[in-house]
């Protein structure tokens, strides 16, 4: 008997609310998600960014083996997967289920991933969520400030990340990321149309349930059945109180795998409100970068844009579901 193979991938974009997206997928009786919702198999470059993602991934390798070798019966937040026989091990609990798949934000900046699972997998069936990418940088940059990572302003932090992602090759990077168009004409060149589903954030913040149910008919899947789309993942979030976020930060490091994320969730929530609205000059900065890609992105998916190239659009949708 052959091992089971994913037969659909979430490809991104980050920041658009793919964390939410698997959680309710995999709500699903006929989907089967992997355990591990970014593997990133496809997209073996992100270990490599970076020292500190070589060393994060170096030092997980014990964990995620033990892991892999086990039962696998409970979900693991991370783990990038680079070995194929390990990766088909995420989906050794396959039963029935018509969809399987996996979720991994990487595959859409990636330059490689679309060919890389189109020569493993050609019948394979990808879904794109893309958002505002004024806003989606908005969002990255608030994420990085609550990691710690940056104390500039929105605009200088643009200018620095812009200095990092040149240096990069092949190219990756928050801005990078918002180039839609080119990354999902890789997509469209590597696979027929009818194998690429492409759905806006607008749309999924606004009737969840619609967008959700469009992407099980698109996998083959009872579009009908009832899906709870009312909890929100991965939320970024501004703390009300600076020295509780501090304080917590190095505890959910030490206690990562003991104590279960929902509990951090909880704790952060109640000291916290929705993160970074930009001003209009920040997102005209933003949109300077995506300007064009915008229009050649209207092109690929026939459907205006205008807010998106609008500096004075209210953001509507300031936190990811």
């Amino acid at each position: 008997m052959h091992p089971a193979q994913p037969n659909f991938f979430v490809v991104g974009a980050a920041k658009t609310g793919t964390t939410s997206l698997y959680h309710y997928l995999d709500q699903h009786p006929a989907v089967f998600m992997s355990p591990i919702k970014e593997p990133c198999f496809f997209a073996p470059e992100v270990v490599d960014f970076d020292p500190q993602g070589r060393r994060a991934f170096e030092a997980d390798a014990a964990g995620l083996r033990a892991y892999l070798d086990g039962p696998m019966r409970r979900k693991r937040s991370s783990g990038i997967v680079l070995d194929w026989q390990d990766y088909l091990k995420l989906f050794k609990h396959v039963r029935d289920e018509i969809a399987v798949g996996e979720a991994s934000v990487s595959y859409l900046p990636s330059t490689s991933a679309a060919h890389a699972i189109r020569t493993r997998l050609p019948e394979a069936r990808i879904v794109v969520m893309l958002r505002d990418p004024a806003d989606r940088l908005g969002s990255h940059f608030a994420a990085s400030r609550v990691a710690g990572a940056t104390d500039a302003g929105f605009i200088d932090w643009i200018e620095a990340q812009l200095a990092v992602e040149s240096k990069r090759n092949p190219p990756f990077g928050a801005i990078w990321t918002g180039r839609y168009a080119e990354h999902l004409a890789r997509y469209l060149s590597e696979f027929p149309e009818g194998q690429v589903r492409t759905c806006l954030y607008e749309d999924y913040t606004q009737v969840p349930s619609q967008v959700v149910a469009d992407i099980f008919a698109f996998l083959g899947v009872d579009p009908s059945r009832p899906i709870d789309v009312t909890r929100r993942y991965n939320v970024t979030l501004a703390p009300r109180r600076p020295g509780l976020e501090a304080f917590l930060r190095p505890v959910r490091r030490t206690v990562r795998g003991i104590v279960p994320a929902r509990i951090f969730e909880r704790v952060l929530a109640a000291g916290s409100t929705p993160r970074f609205v930009p001003t209009p000059d920040d997102r005209a900065r933003a949109i300077d970068l995506y300007r064009e890609d915008i229009h050649a992105l209207e092109g690929l998916i026939g459907r205006r844009l205008d807010a998106w190239l609008d500096p004075h659009s209210q953001i509507r949708f300031p936190s990811t579901p």
